[in-house]
């Protein structure tokens, strides 16, 4: 096997990995953080403003949700990808190196 073709899988397997588990340059904040603060005893209620947006533009939340099916449906695909692509280099070669691909040329004299 060849240098070039190992170190290629292992960034590649690396990178698949640190973008399934997460990496470890963007760090996790407390959840105090994000609480909000209890409103007072006496709350004012502004006058409703119709904000017009765009329809593509879709607010995060970032709340507490269960991993939905179609995330594990793309993870295991993704999963069965990575074992073909696995497969397809590791795989023996149907022509070895060695031989030469170009037919021989007729010599007329």
């Amino acid at each position: 096997m060849k240098l070039k073709t190992i170190l290629f899988s292992i960034v590649i397997l690396s990178a698949l990995f640190l973008s399934a588990f997460g990496s470890s340059g963007a760090p996790q904040t407390n959840a105090r953080l994000q609480e909000t603060i209890a409103p007072p005893e006496v709350t004012l209620v502004p006058p409703t403003v119709i904000v017009v947006t765009t329809p593509g533009a879709v607010p995060v939340t970032g709340g507490d949700a269960p991993t939905s099916m179609w995330t594990l449906v793309l993870f295991g695909l993704l999963g069965l990808l990575a074992i073909a692509f696995l497969v397809a280099l590791f795989s023996p070669r149907t022509t070895h190196e060695h031989v030469d691909r170009v037919p021989p040329h007729d010599h007329e004299v």
